[in-house]
């Protein structure tokens, strides 16, 4: 059995996808990708992330909906969840931060390893919102 922390990135942008799973896998985690909710959700029924990396411009069913399913499902209700967006509407914020999200990250307010140190932080140490 691995013991390494498995993180569940759920973005739609490939070239942004890639470059997360590249540092993600740099710093020693597992790293499974989705490009939509649905992604996300075939691999949810056969594994259990540590952490939910997850967009909330998606194609199809969006980030806000997918983190609504997610927090309904007694299987999925704990997985802690980072939102990572260019979104910065406060009512999503809010309700995002109502369905218990670790935190929520502006795309363009932060560089890619910063939020990769922010995940880190929190695999580690539990640490919310720093």
């Amino acid at each position: 059995m691995s013991t390494l922390k498995t993180i569940l990135v759920v973005e739609d942008d490939a070239a942004l996808q890639r470059a997360i799973l590249f540092k993600l896998q740099k710093e020693g985690f597992k790293v499974l990708a989705a490009s939509c909710a649905e992604e996300a959700r075939i691999i949810l029924e056969s594994t259990k992330p540590d952490l939910i990396w997850l967009d909330m411009l998606l194609p199809g069913m969006g980030g806000l909906q997918f983190l609504e399913l997610l927090r309904k499902k007694p299987e999925y209700k704990a997985i802690p969840v980072i939102v990572v967006s260019v979104s910065y509407s406060r009512e999503r914020i809010k309700k995002a931060f109502e369905l218990d999200i670790i935190d929520y990250i502006v795309k363009s307010q932060h560089e890619l390893k910063d939020i990769v140190e922010k995940v880190k932080k929190y695999l580690i140490t539990g640490s919310r919102n720093g």
